[in-house]
């Protein structure tokens, strides 16, 4: 008898399991909006936008990227990047990464609790990844690396807000 209710309740448990929210696709959705970051990045002070949005009927999520920096001595410039992830029901999606500096990277995401981590790059040549953590508090925590001859250097970390929507 008890065997048989510690197998029922098993199997109602089984059943419950929320299996399509812990797919990295399902994280996709979660990210979904406009986010702002005031902070630093690449030596200076930086604004940073991110947008992820269903793109392509629906297929893919698109991320794009924008950094406005202006450094101590007054030099300014913007690096931009688009991200498209191939929306699918495993537990890894692929992904390409292209910006204005002209890199043109692969991607391979997986989801990681609350966060998306996309490891971008081809053995043998510029290798990096970047961590796309969503918080309790609703914000998002993005943190970079890039592999050098020593092993992994972070280069990047930044917390963005929901953009306030603009009525017009």
């Amino acid at each position: 008898m008890i065997r048989t209710l510690f197998t029922l309740v098993g199997t109602l448990f089984w059943f419950v399991q929320p299996v399509a929210a812990a797919s990295p696709s399902a994280l996709l959705v979660q990210l979904q909006g406009e986010w702002r970051s005031d902070g630093s990045a690449f030596g200076g002070a930086a604004e940073s936008e991110m947008v992820w949005a269903p793109a392509l009927n629906g297929k893919f999520y698109r991320l794009d990227y924008r950094v406005a920096v202006t450094r101590d001595d007054g030099a300014a410039f913007t690096f931009e990047g688009v991200a498209h992830y191939q929306l699918g029901e495993g537990d890894v999606l692929s992904a390409y990464w292209a910006d204005n500096s002209g890199d043109l990277h692969p991607i391979r995401a997986e989801r990681d609790g609350d966060a998306l981590i996309a490891h971008w790059g081809l053995e043998g040549a510029k290798q990096g990844r970047t961590r796309y953590e969503l918080l309790s508090s609703g914000e998002i925590d993005v943190t970079d690396w890039i592999r050098t001859e020593d092993g992994w250097r972070q280069f990047n970390h930044n917390r963005f807000f929901r953009a306030a929507r603009k009525v017009d």
